[in-house]
């Protein structure tokens, strides 16, 4: 399948796989202790109230009740994560940008919020210049549509894959946004809402009679407030003695199956060129190359994350009730193979293409771009870890 991949991205081979569409994984997944053992979706905030995202979808022409498991943005990060992992460990070499924080570690732009064009990296220096302000920056930010990804290409690929935007740039139709070429969330299907207990029993018997006040802080976070203070508090606003059990909301669901629905499009990988506004176009060999390294990429990404299994959070732990397969979408939908993505091989794969890019000058095998954090940002990370209005010692 890999070797047939090339076809589908504007190269030579099999004649059904040119105008491929997608490359498609969907997961079936049950929970780990069981069919009708309770699951905790994502949480959000929903009217100033702790819920679940909730919808109506079709399965097998039957509209059912949906509950979303994990979002498009939260797969993402498990797939960056999965991927940061590889590369701390030698597995994977791709091009990255780092941001070294002092005594808060080195993190990758992976890691950020933003990726590549985070406050994090954006206000760090590269040489003593703010990298932001300077032109590897403006190369980067200045990738408007993927015809002209030779920057992102050759120094941070995964902005190609997981999408990326140069939101803070002052003229947002010039700068980079890219959308995602890797989709992928869970979905529980056929749910039923479920309710949980709450309680806490206090072995020491702090009793709700005794009032509480504020303390001072530095000392001491509560006092016993004189008999009939106003403002005085029951001990458990301050962890003390026994909650009454009570039904919490968004108390888990229960679920026919969950299913994990990725899609790699083909079309946004095809349309990738490594060329520049200021360089000029790539050659159509280079540009292969790169469409080839992309893919070989996100199945890379996609291999770890089934390797690492779906520990999601506390009480959401899925388990596949099969082989987890990647399809090749055909052009008019249809699927022109399909194979295990276990033991695809697609780590090794990458390497070699890798090797084999770098003799059309595109080199993946670098250095990360390293940058350090300014005095600035440094103080604002310590004076956010202790609390103080006070400046920082350098």
């Amino acid at each position: 399948m890999l070797s047939d991949l090339t076809a589908a991205l504007g190269g030579d081979g099999r004649t059904d796989f040119r105008g491929g569409a997608a490359l498609r994984i969907r997961v079936r997944l049950q929970p780990i202790a069981g069919d009708g053992a309770r699951v905790m979706p994502s949480t959000y905030d929903i009217d100033g109230k702790a819920g679940y995202i909730t919808e109506q979808r079709r399965l097998g022409g039957v509209e059912v009740p949906c509950v979303l498991i994990d979002s498009q943005a939260s797969q993402s990060n498990r797939l960056e994560a999965t991927l940061a992992d590889s590369m701390s460990a030698g597995a994977i070499r791709i091009p990255d940008i780092t941001v070294d924080l002092a005594e808060f570690g080195v993190s990758s732009a992976l890691t950020l919020p933003h990726r590549l064009f985070d406050a994090m990296c954006e206000d760090a220096l590269l040489d003593g210049a703010r990298f932001g302000s300077t032109p590897q920056y403006d190369a980067l930010a200045g990738v408007i549509h993927r015809g002209v990804a030779g920057p992102l290409v050759e120094r941070f690929p995964v902005g190609l894959l997981l999408g990326c935007w140069a939101s803070r740039k002052s003229n947002p139709q010039g700068s980079t946004r890219i959308a995602r070429a890797i989709t992928s969330e869970i979905i529980a299907y056929d749910t039923l809402l479920g309710q949980r207990a709450k309680s806490r029993i206090d072995p020491r018997h702090v009793s709700a009679g005794v009032r509480l006040v504020d303390g001072d802080g530095d000392q001491a976070r509560f006092a016993i407030a004189p008999e009939k203070a106003k403002g005085s508090k029951r001990p458990s606003e301050f962890g003390y003695g026994n909650v009454t059990p009570s039904v919490a909301d968004h108390g888990g669901i229960t679920m026919r199956h969950a299913e994990q629905q990725t899609v790699v499009a083909l079309t946004s990988v095809r349309s990738v060129c490594a060329g520049s506004l200021a360089d000029g176009p790539a050659t159509p060999t280079r540009d292969l190359a790169a469409r080839e390294l992309l893919v070989l990429l996100a199945l890379a990404m996609l291999e770890l994350q089934v390797d690492a299994g779906w520990d999601l959070r506390s009480g959401c732990q899925l388990v596949p009730d099969g082989e987890p397969t990647v399809q090749v979408i055909g052009r008019l939908g249809q699927v022109l193979a399909e194979e295990p993505l276990v033991g695809l091989g697609t780590v090794e794969a990458l390497a070699a293409a890798t090797a084999r890019a770098k003799q059309v000058g595109l080199d993946w095998d670098v250095p990360p771009i390293e940058l350090i954090g300014a005095p600035e940002q440094l103080d604002l990370l310590r004076r956010s870890l202790g609390f103080t209005d006070e400046p920082t010692p350098a």
